[in-house]
């Protein structure tokens, strides 16, 4: 029998079952999938949206890739207006397009609708970045791709499960076009897993509330951070602020692709706008519009509160345009598969770039600029396997307004975890032999952006590695003064020839058994002018060894001298130095 709660408390009550349901979600996908890229390295996001207006909301999500916070949004959209006359109970539904709501084909959205009656209500899902996605490309990547069919298999709007039963015709033919499909069809177990767990607890808070209180108090809730987005944009002074930044290259031959972003701020809504942004290219880096819109939302929750519920409310008072035909809103059949990273790391900087003239203590360096090098090959009984080398893609975290960068992942991947060494290592043949932060690697400021990185990683058995770099030319910047950061860097070396330094793109180069790819991640670009930081935090970087004595001169002006086998701040040179650089 449904219980009577105050409308407040039991707003919270809702609210945070909602979100204890998303984060139990996500454990069931970790703890049951196949693939590495969920079980360990965590590259999935869930949620739970509503139905009860015959659109869908987002009511509450777990902390997950946090670049796929808004894109799930438009894939479940348009799962529901494919099926909106043809839902019935036990259907999971699953989308891939890149133009049904998608961003890249890699990333897959599976929904269950939860009923009332006969009624969907609620709709737990879960989108994930799967290892392959058939296409020419092992993994997926395709630096050579030209239209969106390179890019591998297109999944519209479909059912897997119809009234409860399984598709299996629907099954094979999904796993037949994938590399991986011993992962494969763990994987989507365990997505539809979750969901299904999901669909049990939304079960039991309706028969305890009532579906009128849960309603109501979702509203309430979405009602609740609305408002707390809308305070926090109104304390931001009114007007237009622009900014633009770059990306290096599409990998076929295009240079310097521009993504411009116009914020406008007046009262409590935000307007962005990329008007002016490069035409669609013929690489595979343009960003469909859910990957565009998606990548400016992450931007504007990182500059408010982090205790505001994630939920539709943070999307209402923000307006995203972006004209067709461009990088960042292509026509078909534009190729997408590397939307995630470039040009979505730059959708977000120009977005924050905005903003810092308007909001500078809210600002931070959201970087993704990812130096994608991944490896594939086969396993003694035949099998095919595709290592992403993530260890290869941390760092890049930029500063803030009192807090330097920190943490192995930007924010834009703050949900993405780390893979254990010694789990990637049985795994896959390769060795992790080198994963340290690098001196003088990152972007200078009053707050440092996190330290750049060296890694190592060798693989034992033949193989071949495809390179997709960014950040070599147009690298990380740095806000309100703070210094950019420095290039990426990769380095193929096979063992048996001269080593190969890749600035764009190397496809598919084979490396012998041993090989090793080398990579010089760079940091996070810094906040606020170097010369302001304080010398004693200049000296604690010195002695952890992110910056050298010569970078502590160079970037900081401050004078470190040796002092009884350690170091020490010389006040006087460091008066005389930051006097020379502000003159």
């Amino acid at each position: 029998m449904a219980r009577k709660v105050d409308d407040w408390l039991l707003s919270q009550i809702v609210g945070g079952t909602l979100d204890s349901v998303a984060e139990e979600m996500s454990a069931v996908v970790t703890r049951t999938a196949r693939s590495p890229i969920f079980n360990e390295a965590h590259d999935f996001t869930t949620g739970v949206f509503d139905f009860t207006r015959n659109s869908t909301r987002l009511v509450a999500q777990a902390p997950g890739c946090t670049l796929h916070l808004y894109a799930i949004v438009s894939a479940v959209d348009q799962l529901m207006e494919a099926f909106r006359n043809d839902l019935h109970p036990g259907d999971v539904l699953l989308v891939n397009d890149p133009y049904h709501g998608g961003s890249h084909s890699l990333d897959w959205t599976i929904v269950m609708p939860v009923f009332h009656g006969r009624r969907p209500i609620l709709l737990p899902a879960v989108r994930s970045h799967m290892g392959d996605n058939g296409g020419p490309v092992a993994g997926g990547y395709n630096p050579r791709s030209r239209d969106i069919w390179h890019d591998g298999l297109r999944i519209p709007p479909i059912k897997l499960y119809a009234r409860g039963e399984k598709r299996r015709d629907v099954f094979e033919m999904i796993l037949a076009n994938n590399r991986l499909e011993h992962w494969l069809e763990g994987d989507l177990d365990a997505m539809i897993g979750a969901c299904k767990m999901a669909a049990e607890r939304i079960g039991q808070l309706l028969e305890r509330y009532g579906p009128p209180s849960v309603i109501g108090a979702i509203e309430q809730r979405i009602e609740y951070t609305e408002r707390r987005v809308r305070e926090e944009i109104s304390s931001w002074p009114d007007g237009t602020y622009t900014a633009e930044t770059f990306a290096d290259h599409d990998f076929q031959g295009n240079r310097d692709i521009k993504i411009r972003a116009t914020v406008k701020v007046e009262g409590s809504g935000l307007e962005i706008d990329f008007t002016g942004s490069s035409p669609q290219v013929a690489g595979f880096i343009n960003s469909p519009l859910s990957n565009t819109t998606s990548f400016a939302f992450v931007a504007v929750s990182t500059c408010c509160d982090e205790s505001i519920p994630i939920n539709e409310g943070y999307m209402n008072p923000v307006k995203v345009t972006a004209p067709e035909g461009t990088v960042v809103n292509p026509r078909l059949p534009a190729p997408c598969g590397h939307a995630t990273a470039c040009v979505g790391a730059e959708i977000a900087e120009a977005v924050l770039l905005a903003i810092s003239q308007c909001a500078p203590e809210r600002a931070g360096v959201n970087a993704h600029k990812l130096p994608l090098a991944y490896t594939n090959g086969t396993y003694e009984d035949g099998r095919p396997w595709v290592n992403l080398n993530f260890f290869g893609y941390t760092g890049g975290a930029g500063g803030a307004f009192e807090t330097d960068g920190w943490g192995l992942y930007p924010p834009v991947m703050t949900g993405v975890i780390l893979p254990s060494i010694e789990m990637n290592e049985l795994q896959y043949p390769s060795r992790v032999l080198k994963h340290e932060y690098a001196a003088d690697y990152t972007g200078a400021g009053q707050y440092r952006g996190a330290p750049g990185l060296e890694v190592k990683i060798q693989h034992l058995e033949p193989s071949y590695t495809s390179v997709m770099m960014a950040g070599v030319r147009n690298t990380t910047r740095g806000l309100c003064g703070g210094g950019d950061a420095p290039a990426n860097l990769v380095v193929l070396g096979d063992g048996q020839s001269a080593p190969l330094e890749v600035r764009e793109t190397a496809f598919h180069v084979h490396m012998e058994p041993g090989g090793i790819i080398t990579f010089h991640r760079a940091g996070g670009g810094g906040w606020g002018n170097p010369l302001l930081r304080e010398p004693g935090k200049v000296l604690e970087d010195v002695l952890n060894g992110i910056v050298s004595v010569e970078g502590a001169e160079r970037e900081y002006g401050v004078g470190i001298v040796r002092v009884d086998g350690g170091f020490a701040v010389d006040d006087r040179k460091t008066a005389e130095l930051r006097q020379l650089k502000e003159g």
